[in-house]
Parts: structure tokens; sequence; C-alpha cells
């Protein structure tokens, strides 16, 4: 992962901050120069982060292809960014 989206996740106070409505603009500008195979991966990395949270009494569950719907849709609202 790249050192500008690993400074901002450790940084986190609150899974809002996750949303690609919400990131902040050099880890946008990181995700763009990416190769696409790097871009789908960071955004499968940010929305499994951001969707997949495992309660008291439940595991984390979510399937591959659940997966891959979220993070479609985060490249999606990243795109949204930029129109």
């Amino acid at each position: 992962m790249h050192p500008t989206i690993e400074t901002f996740l450790a940084k986190l106070t609150a899974l809002h901050q996750l949303e690609p409505r919400n990131l902040p603009n050099d880890v946008l500008h990181v995700m763009v120069s990416m190769s696409p195979e790097e871009l789908f991966k960071t955004c499968t990395q940010m929305a499994v982060l951001l969707n997949n949270i495992p309660s008291q009494t439940e595991p984390i569950t979510l399937s591959e292809e659940e997966i891959a719907t979220l993070a479609e849709e985060y490249l999606k609202g990243i795109l949204k960014r930029f129109r």
C-alpha cells in the first residue's frame, strides 16, 4: 500500500472518513495515479474496512462476491468526486 494511504489509515478516527466523498485530496491523487489493478485492490481494501465490521456476537461474513460489489461501488464513489 502507498505510504500516503498508510498514513491516512493510521490517523483515522472514524469510519465515515473512509467513504470516498470524505477522502483527502492527497489520497485521491495517489489513487488516481495507480494502475487499474492497484486501484481495484485499494478500493477493495477500503471497502472491506468500511463495511466489514464484526460485532461482539457476529464474525466477519462478507463473501467474495459481496466484496467485489462493494469495491466497484467504492470506485464509483471515487469517480463521482471528479465529475
